[in-house]
Order: structure tokens, then C-alpha cells, then sequence
């Protein structure tokens, strides 16, 4: 008890230092940009991230004081990232001379922001080998902690003993000399960045087989907690890989940069959800639909513009102008079909991935169509048996109906 209640203390204490952290980059933030330079909503979206982990991780603490997931959601928010961009950012982009003879803060604040991203993508590692239980699923599989510590060492020690110092992010041209380095830029690229580029791939790629295999092993209660995870992964990505394809990941004003902070917020959500409240949600129904909805806006977003193009250029090619006209008829065929594509989008579903519950459905819409039209009441009683023992295959299966005292005359 008395370790409990430690450990909720601390936690709640890292969380308000977190959230004070943040607090700090919004003022220094603010009081180091040029007049009418303002903050873009995708950057103050981006100082939820922190204060979202940080909080959860505090929350699984206070509750289960020995899972090692809250202290792993709790590190992405001490890496202070919104902090030392706050305090870099006038240097990257030359409003701030940079120091002749840099102080030893300032040294200290360019050497962290080369290694604090680790403090972000370590424990997301971490969390799919631990997750939910807070431990490895075996021994075979503990070696991939171990693993990640070396490929953050990788990191941390290039870092700490290079030859200069320059800030982690922003793409800047300039840089300032390590008092304790001697390892050259050069030496670093050729050897260190190679090595750590090709061995981190195949590390993410067996933490996300060690959580598959859990699944595939767990019983009822901690799929439910993966697929939690798993959903929440699933819309990170979604939101995470068109910064690539389809935008700058750099830049600030990107719709999608927005998207895929959001999409990171819904992993501690869904993690905290997973450990503490799974069972209060379907997160079976919650993935239905979203996928049911997500194949319907991509259907009917396909319709609708495809409709107006074949519109117009028909129209155009009749009357060599255009019309608003198309427009409004192409909204009125998506309204029309909205109803009828998305049944059949759902079906086609539950067939594919949510075949029992699919099944399941098929039979008591079967059984309801037998008790509307039957009248006997032993037909009816053999219908409501076959129907139970096929939906729920119990053991033991018995019906008690009371019987109906005549009065006498």
C-alpha cells in the first residue's frame, strides 16, 4: 500500500511537471516571435501530445502501481520536446544570433534535442512487447528490450562525443564545437547512421510480432485489450504516412500534420482505455463501424466526383458550357445512395471480417421470422433451442415454461 500511494505521488508529480513544461514553451514561444507571427493550430495541437501521454501514464500508475506502461507512457512527455523547440526555434530560424562562446545551457539544450526523440519512439517499441501486462510474453522475447537499449545507445553516445553540436531538428547549416567530442560527422555518417538505420526497421517489425503473437495466445479479455492498441495503431498510421506521400512533414501549415498528431493522441487514449475501462466498450463495434464508414465516404466521395466529371464533360460536350446543375444532381444520387450502400458495405463486412457475429445475426433473423408466423408452441420451443445452442454452444441447455392452473367451475 504504502509503495502504491509512493508511486502515485510521483506520477501525478511527472505529470505536472510535464504540463508545466508545456505551460514554459507557450510563453517562451510566444515571447520570442516577430511581430505578426503567430502560432499555427497544427503547433498547438502538437502540445497535446505530451500532456495526453503524461497523463494516462499517471492515471495506469495510480491504479496498477507495478504495470510498466504507465512509466513508458509517461516518458514521451519528459522528453520536453515542445520545451527545447520553444527555446531553438529563434536560433534555427536566425532571429537569435547564435552565442560566440555558447553557455553551458545552451550546449546542454543542443545535445539533448539530438537524442530526446528517443524518448518517444523507445517506449512505443517497448509498449508493443510489454502490452498490457507490462511484461514480455516469454524469455525468448525479453532480448527485444535489450535490443532497443543498444540501438538507443547507438544514439546517445555519437551524440554526446561528436565533434559538434547542432540542433536536432529544423535542417540548420550551422553548429558549434563539443567541449568533451572527438568523434568526426564524417565517421558518425559512414559508420553509426548506416548501422542504425538498417537495424531499426527489423527491430520495429519484431516488437509489432511480438504483440501479434500475444494476441494470437491471449484469451478473451486481453484481446480485447490489443485490438484497443492495435485500432489506435491503425489510425496513427493512417493519418501518419500522407505526411509522406502527400505533404511536407516539416511543415507547420499541413492539414495532415495535424491529422496524424491527432492520430498519435488516440494511442495513450486508447492504451488507457485498454488497461482500465476496456470492459465498459465493444471495441469490436467501434472497429466495425469505422471501417463500415471509412470503405462508404471512399465509395461515395468516388460517386460524387465521378458523377460531376461525367456530367460535365457530357454537358459540355452538348451545350460547350457549364452548369451548376450537375452539382446539385450529383448531391441528390449520393443522398440516394447512401442508405442502400452502406447496408450493403456493412454486409459485406461482417462477412469478411466479423463472420461469427455475421452469422450469429443470420440466425436470430431466422428465429424472428419463425416466431412471427409459428403458432405452435413445441415447434416454437425446438426453434428457440436450435437457435441458442447454435449462436452460444453451451453445455447444458434446458427451457422451463410454467404451467397455467385452471379454475374450476
Amino acid at each position: 500500500m504504502l509503495l502504491k500511494k509512493r508511486n502515485t505521488v510521483l506520477a501525478w508529480l511527472l505529470f505536472a511537471l510535464v504540463s508545466a513544461s508545456v505551460a514554459a514553451s507557450i510563453v517562451l514561444d510566444q515571447s520570442t516571435r516577430l511581430a505578426g507571427d503567430s502560432p499555427m493550430f497544427s503547433e498547438r495541437v502538437f502540445l497535446l501530445l505530451p500532456v495526453s501521454f503524461a497523463f494516462v501514464g499517471a492515471l495506469i500508475i495510480s491504479r496498477q502501481p507495478r504495470n510498466a506502461i504507465g512509466l513508458l507512457l509517461l516518458l514521451p512527455g519528459l522528453s520536453m520536446f515542445t520545451l527545447v523547440d520553444a527555446y531553438l526555434r529563434p536560433f534555427i530560424l536566425g532571429n537569435t544570433p547564435i552565442p560566440q562562446q555558447p553557455t553551458g545551457f545552451f550546449l546542454a539544450v543542443l545535445w539533448f534535442s539530438n537524442w530526446n526523440w528517443l524518448l518517444l519512439i523507445l517506449p512505443l517499441m517497448y509498449i508493443m512487447v510489454l502490452f498490457p501486462t507490462g511484461r514480455p510474453l516469454s524469455r525468448r522475447w525479453g532480448w527485444l528490450i535489450y535490443f532497443g537499449m543498444v540501438l538507443a545507445a547507438a544514439v546517445f553516445l555519437p551524440t554526446t562525443l561528436g565533434e559538434t553540436l547542432a540542433p536536432g531538428s529544423g535542417g540548420v547549416d550551422w553548429s558549434v564545437p563539443n567541449p568533451i567530442g572527438f568523434l568526426t560527422e564524417s565517421w558518425v555518417n559512414s559508420v553509426v547512421v548506416p548501422v542504425f538505420a538498417a537495424t531499426l526497421p527489423v527491430w520495429v517489425l519484431l516488437s509489432a510480432a511480438a504483440l501479434f503473437v500475444r494476441f494470437r495466445r491471449a484469451g478473451p479479455a486481453e484481446r480485447n485489450q490489443i485490438k484497443w492498441l492495435l485500432y489506435a495503431v491503425a489510425l496513427f498510421t493512417a493519418s501518419y504516412v500522407p505526411t509522406f506521400l502527400v505533404a511536407s512533414f516539416s511543415d507547420p501549415g499541413s492539414y495532415w500534420n495535424i491529422l496524424w498528431a491527432l492520430g498519435m493522441i488516440t494511442i495513450p487514449v486508447a492504451i488507457g482505455i485498454a488497461i482500465l475501462r476496456y470492459q465498459l466498450f465493444d471495441i469490436d463495434v467501434i472497429i466495425r463501424r469505422t471501417a463500415v464508414y471509412a470503405v462508404l465516404s471512399a465509395l461515395l466521395a468516388l460517386v460524387y466526383f465521378g458523377s460531376i466529371l461525367l456530367l460535365q464533360t457530357a454537358f459540355e460536350v452538348v451545350t460547350a458550357e457549364q452548369s451548376p446543375l450537375i452539382i446539385v444532381i450529383s448531391t441528390l444520387l449520393i443522398a440516394a445512395l447512401f442508405a442502400p450502400l452502406r447496408q450493403r458495405v456493412q454486409d459485406f463486412i461482417d462477412r469478411r471480417f466479423f463472420r461469427q457475429k455475421y452469422d450469429a445475426q443470420q440466425v436470430l433473423a431466422q428465429f424472428a421470422r419463425t416466431a412471427r408466423d409459428e403458432v405452435e408452441m413445441d415447434v416454437l420451443q425446438a426453434e428457440l433451442l436450435s437457435t441458442i445452442q447454435e449462436i452460444m454452444q453451451p453445455e447444458q441447455l434446458s427451457v422451463w415454461l410454467p404451467s397455467r392452473q385452471r379454475g374450476k367451475s
